[in-house]
Protein backbone atom coordinates (compact mmCIF):
# COMPACT_ATOMS: atom_id res chain seq x y z
CA UNK A 1 0.00 0.00 0.00
CA UNK A 2 1.09 3.17 -0.80
CA UNK A 3 3.40 5.43 1.34
CA UNK A 4 1.05 8.32 3.54
CA UNK A 5 3.58 11.30 3.87
CA UNK A 6 3.03 14.33 2.10
CA UNK A 7 4.85 16.19 -0.73
CA UNK A 8 4.28 19.73 -2.82
CA UNK A 9 4.67 18.02 -6.32
CA UNK A 10 3.40 19.85 -8.54
CA UNK A 11 -0.41 19.32 -8.85
CA UNK A 12 -2.89 22.23 -7.42
CA UNK A 13 -3.48 21.69 -4.34
CA UNK A 14 -5.70 23.46 -1.82
CA UNK A 15 -5.48 23.42 2.18
CA UNK A 16 -8.04 23.86 5.07
CA UNK A 17 -7.91 23.06 8.54
CA UNK A 18 -10.88 21.69 10.34
CA UNK A 19 -12.10 21.77 13.52
CA UNK A 20 -10.82 19.47 16.08
CA UNK A 21 -7.57 19.81 14.54
CA UNK A 22 -8.44 17.67 11.36
CA UNK A 23 -7.03 19.20 8.26
CA UNK A 24 -8.17 18.67 4.30
CA UNK A 25 -6.07 19.14 0.89
CA UNK A 26 -7.69 18.70 -2.21
CA UNK A 27 -5.84 17.98 -5.32
CA UNK A 28 -6.31 18.01 -9.00
CA UNK A 29 -3.61 16.00 -10.44
CA UNK A 30 -4.68 15.79 -14.15
CA UNK A 31 -5.63 19.81 -13.92
CA UNK A 32 -8.75 19.84 -15.81
CA UNK A 33 -10.42 21.53 -12.77
CA UNK A 34 -12.19 18.96 -10.73
CA UNK A 35 -10.28 17.88 -7.70
CA UNK A 36 -9.13 14.39 -8.00
CA UNK A 37 -7.95 13.46 -4.28
CA UNK A 38 -8.60 14.57 -1.03
CA UNK A 39 -5.87 14.32 1.51
CA UNK A 40 -7.38 14.60 4.79
CA UNK A 41 -5.65 13.81 8.58
CA UNK A 42 -7.28 13.23 11.33
CA UNK A 43 -6.95 15.02 15.32
CA UNK A 44 -5.17 11.42 16.08
CA UNK A 45 -3.01 11.80 13.28
CA UNK A 46 -4.85 9.08 11.05
CA UNK A 47 -3.96 9.75 7.08
CA UNK A 48 -7.01 9.25 4.65
CA UNK A 49 -7.18 9.84 1.03
CA UNK A 50 -10.70 9.75 -0.89
CA UNK A 51 -10.22 9.56 -4.51
CA UNK A 52 -13.13 10.94 -6.81
CA UNK A 53 -14.17 10.64 -10.17
CA UNK A 54 -14.82 13.14 -12.45
CA UNK A 55 -18.75 13.64 -11.25
CA UNK A 56 -17.63 14.27 -8.07
CA UNK A 57 -18.43 11.12 -6.53
CA UNK A 58 -15.89 8.90 -3.94
CA UNK A 59 -14.69 6.22 -5.57
CA UNK A 60 -12.09 4.93 -3.22
CA UNK A 61 -11.03 6.13 0.14
CA UNK A 62 -7.80 4.55 1.65
CA UNK A 63 -6.35 5.13 5.01
CA UNK A 64 -2.96 4.35 7.47
CA UNK A 65 -5.01 3.51 10.23
CA UNK A 66 -2.09 2.54 12.62
CA UNK A 67 0.18 5.39 11.69
CA UNK A 68 2.82 3.97 10.47
CA UNK A 69 3.33 6.01 7.00
CA UNK A 70 1.99 3.04 5.26
CA UNK A 71 -1.95 2.91 3.86
CA UNK A 72 -3.34 -0.02 5.44
CA UNK A 73 -7.20 -0.36 4.85
CA UNK A 74 -9.10 0.41 1.54
CA UNK A 75 -12.65 0.92 0.96
CA UNK A 76 -14.79 0.95 -2.20
CA UNK A 77 -17.69 -0.03 -3.58
CA UNK A 78 -18.44 -3.63 -4.88
CA UNK A 79 -21.27 -4.67 -6.82
CA UNK A 80 -25.69 -4.38 -5.77
CA UNK A 81 -24.55 -1.15 -3.16
CA UNK A 82 -21.79 -3.42 -1.39
CA UNK A 83 -18.99 -1.94 0.12
CA UNK A 84 -15.62 -4.01 0.06
CA UNK A 85 -13.08 -2.85 2.79
CA UNK A 86 -9.68 -4.43 2.66
CA UNK A 87 -6.99 -4.15 5.23
CA UNK A 88 -2.92 -5.28 5.22
CA UNK A 89 -2.44 -5.91 9.02
CA UNK A 90 1.10 -6.86 8.84
CA UNK A 91 1.68 -4.01 5.72
CA UNK A 92 2.97 -6.43 3.13
CA UNK A 93 1.20 -4.97 0.52
CA UNK A 94 -1.44 -7.13 0.28
CA UNK A 95 -5.11 -7.54 1.87
CA UNK A 96 -5.28 -10.21 4.51
CA UNK A 97 -8.79 -9.13 5.61
CA UNK A 98 -11.47 -8.19 3.06
CA UNK A 99 -15.06 -7.95 4.33
CA UNK A 100 -18.28 -7.12 2.60
CA UNK A 101 -20.91 -5.41 3.66
CA UNK A 102 -24.14 -4.75 2.17
CA UNK A 103 -26.20 -1.56 1.46
CA UNK A 104 -27.72 -1.44 4.77
CA UNK A 105 -23.95 -1.44 6.75
CA UNK A 106 -24.43 -5.01 7.76
CA UNK A 107 -21.66 -7.25 7.27
CA UNK A 108 -22.33 -10.29 5.20
CA UNK A 109 -19.06 -11.97 4.40
CA UNK A 110 -15.62 -12.12 5.49
CA UNK A 111 -12.35 -13.68 4.03
CA UNK A 112 -9.00 -14.15 5.58
CA UNK A 113 -6.15 -14.01 2.80
CA UNK A 114 -2.92 -15.55 3.13
CA UNK A 115 -0.17 -14.91 0.17
CA UNK A 116 -3.16 -13.67 -2.50
CA UNK A 117 -5.59 -17.08 -1.71
CA UNK A 118 -8.76 -17.18 0.31
CA UNK A 119 -8.19 -19.65 3.27
CA UNK A 120 -11.46 -19.09 5.23
CA UNK A 121 -14.61 -17.38 4.66
CA UNK A 122 -17.44 -16.28 7.00
CA UNK A 123 -21.14 -15.50 5.53
CA UNK A 124 -24.48 -14.18 6.38
CA UNK A 125 -26.09 -17.10 4.31
CA UNK A 126 -29.75 -15.99 5.55
CA UNK A 127 -29.46 -12.30 5.12
CA UNK A 128 -30.07 -11.89 9.61
CA UNK A 129 -26.74 -9.71 9.83
CA UNK A 130 -25.07 -12.98 11.28
CA UNK A 131 -22.66 -14.58 10.39
CA UNK A 132 -23.88 -17.74 9.83
CA UNK A 133 -21.13 -20.11 8.32
CA UNK A 134 -17.56 -20.56 7.43
CA UNK A 135 -15.52 -22.25 5.14
CA UNK A 136 -11.97 -23.22 5.88
CA UNK A 137 -8.95 -23.99 3.72
CA UNK A 138 -7.17 -26.10 6.51
CA UNK A 139 -4.77 -27.77 4.56
CA UNK A 140 -4.13 -24.33 2.14
CA UNK A 141 -4.36 -26.39 -0.98
CA UNK A 142 -6.60 -24.05 -2.67
CA UNK A 143 -10.49 -26.02 -1.71
CA UNK A 144 -12.21 -25.41 1.50
CA UNK A 145 -12.59 -28.32 3.35
CA UNK A 146 -14.17 -27.46 6.48
CA UNK A 147 -17.60 -26.30 7.04
CA UNK A 148 -18.39 -24.44 10.58
CA UNK A 149 -21.88 -24.05 11.00
CA UNK A 150 -23.36 -21.39 14.32
CA UNK A 151 -27.58 -21.67 13.63
CA UNK A 152 -28.33 -20.01 16.64
CA UNK A 153 -26.02 -17.10 16.42
CA UNK A 154 -24.22 -17.31 19.72
CA UNK A 155 -20.84 -17.18 18.13
CA UNK A 156 -19.93 -20.70 18.99
CA UNK A 157 -19.91 -23.75 16.24
CA UNK A 158 -22.79 -25.65 16.58
CA UNK A 159 -21.82 -27.68 14.45
CA UNK A 160 -18.40 -28.60 12.20
CA UNK A 161 -18.21 -30.92 9.17
CA UNK A 162 -14.06 -31.83 8.07
CA UNK A 163 -13.15 -33.17 4.64
CA UNK A 164 -9.99 -35.31 6.12
CA UNK A 165 -9.10 -36.61 2.53
CA UNK A 166 -10.20 -33.70 -0.02
CA UNK A 167 -12.45 -35.85 -2.12
CA UNK A 168 -15.58 -33.97 -1.16
CA UNK A 169 -17.24 -36.23 1.33
CA UNK A 170 -17.28 -35.31 4.95
CA UNK A 171 -14.87 -37.58 6.66
CA UNK A 172 -15.66 -36.18 9.94
CA UNK A 173 -18.81 -34.18 12.38
CA UNK A 174 -18.54 -32.88 15.15
CA UNK A 175 -21.81 -31.40 17.38
CA UNK A 176 -21.55 -29.07 20.20
CA UNK A 177 -23.73 -27.53 22.72
CA UNK A 178 -28.10 -28.66 22.40
CA UNK A 179 -27.67 -28.98 18.71
CA UNK A 180 -29.98 -31.84 17.54
CA UNK A 181 -27.79 -34.80 15.47
CA UNK A 182 -29.32 -34.81 12.42
CA UNK A 183 -29.94 -38.70 10.93
CA UNK A 184 -27.02 -38.33 8.12
CA UNK A 185 -24.34 -40.35 8.01
CA UNK A 186 -20.77 -38.32 7.55
CA UNK A 187 -20.14 -40.43 4.29
CA UNK A 188 -22.79 -39.47 2.44
CA UNK A 189 -22.56 -35.92 3.09
CA UNK A 190 -20.69 -33.80 0.62
CA UNK A 191 -18.56 -30.99 1.34
CA UNK A 192 -19.40 -27.73 -0.16
CA UNK A 193 -17.86 -27.20 -3.64
CA UNK A 194 -16.10 -24.35 -3.21
CA UNK A 195 -12.81 -23.21 -4.89
CA UNK A 196 -10.90 -20.95 -1.83
CA UNK A 197 -10.38 -18.77 -5.23
CA UNK A 198 -13.33 -18.69 -6.77
CA UNK A 199 -14.63 -15.42 -5.36
CA UNK A 200 -11.52 -13.51 -4.44
CA UNK A 201 -12.86 -9.78 -3.94
CA UNK A 202 -8.99 -8.15 -4.99
CA UNK A 203 -6.96 -10.32 -2.80
CA UNK A 204 -3.67 -9.20 -3.95
CA UNK A 205 -4.13 -5.95 -2.07
CA UNK A 206 -3.72 -2.83 -2.75
CA UNK A 207 -0.66 -1.94 -4.61
CA UNK A 208 1.80 0.51 -3.40
CA UNK A 209 1.23 2.69 -6.35
CA UNK A 210 -1.88 4.93 -6.28
CA UNK A 211 -5.01 3.92 -8.37
CA UNK A 212 -4.62 7.42 -10.03
CA UNK A 213 -0.70 7.09 -10.61
CA UNK A 214 0.07 9.35 -7.78
CA UNK A 215 2.26 8.58 -5.94
CA UNK A 216 1.63 10.66 -2.38
CA UNK A 217 1.32 14.15 -0.88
Amino acid sequence: MSDSTANSNSNTTASSTAPEGTTHSAVDIDRDGNVDVVHGTTADGTAINSYLDDAGNVVLVEGDTDHNGTYDTVVYGGPDGTTIVESDSDDDGSADVVAKLSADGDVIQIDGVEHGQVVSSAMDVDGDGNLDVQFVDTDRDGEFDATVFDADNDGTPDTVVHDTDGDGHADQIAYYGETDTPETDAAEMDTPEMDATAETPDTTGYEQTDPTGFDGF
